[in-house]
Parts: C-alpha cells; structure tokens; sequence
C-alpha cells in the first residue's frame, strides 16, 4: 500500500511523495506529528488542512472555510444565504455540501462562479428575452 507523506526540504518546504508501507521501518511521534521512517528518510504524515492545501492548490482545491478543503472542480451550487456549496445543481435535504465562511463568499464570489458554471456547462452570459411584455434574464447554456 502506498500512501501520500510529506518529504522536508529545508527548513519550511516539503514536498507531497507516495510512500510505500513496506519501506517503512517504523513509525513515531516527533513533536506531535506522525513520521515514517525508511531506512535513509523519514516522512511526515500530512495532518493540517494547511499542508493538505499547499500540497493539493494546483489540483483545484481551495479552503473556502477554516474546517474545510473544497475541489472547486467539483462545485455545482452555491447558496448565499446558508454559506454552502453543493455537488449537484439540485440539492435535496440529503445532499452533501461545504460551508463557505463569509468573507470568502465575498473573496471568492467570482471564482465560485466560474467553477460553478465550467462545472455545470453554463455561461456567466446572461441574454435577456421577451416574456409576456416584460423581459427574463437567462444564462446561457454551452449549447446556444
């Protein structure tokens, strides 16, 4: 079994590698962190949202609350009343979401948005059209 561990690289950068369980000789505690340790090195396990973001930001996630790390390729729906993003465009009850803090609802509004709508194949173009004498705002689907 292999399993993602951090590398040091100097003082403060590390760097994401697969670790295979069966080079690992032991395993401790060094100032409450989990470290693997090889017969030449020793990896630390990833135990922070912090270090899971340095680590995972060029794969699409985000922190978009201080308890979670969003795929924001996988975002379907916000809702800015609830401070929630969701995984599907229509959420029940039983849908699984991630809460947005607020400040990054303002932050992230449009980042948000964009995801949303590369995630749901819409546009951020809306077209107006007539509709019993007043006009309606539409986006745009990839289609039009």
């Amino acid at each position: 079994m292999v399993i993602p561990v951090l590398r040091r690289i100097g003082e403060q950068e590390t760097e994401l590698v697969l670790l295979d369980l069966n080079d690992v000789l032991y395993i401790n505690i060094e100032k409450r962190n989990i470290v693997y340790h090889t017969l030449d090195e020793k990896y630390y396990h990833m135990s922070t949202l912090s270090e899971l973001y340095d680590h995972f930001f060029d794969n699409g996630f985000d922190l978009l609350d201080k308890t979670n790390l969003v795929n924001l390729n996988k975002i379907k729906k916000l809702d800015n009343k609830q401070g929630k993003v969701y995984f599907e465009e229509n959420p029940t009850g039983d849908s699984k979401y991630a809460t947005v803090a607020f400040i990054k609802q303002k932050l992230f509004q449009n980042v948000i948005s964009r995801a949303i709508a590369n995630n749901t194949n819409t546009s951020l173009e809306y077209t107006a059209k007539p509709s019993n004498e007043s006009f309606r705002i539409l986006p745009r689907t990839s289609e039009e």
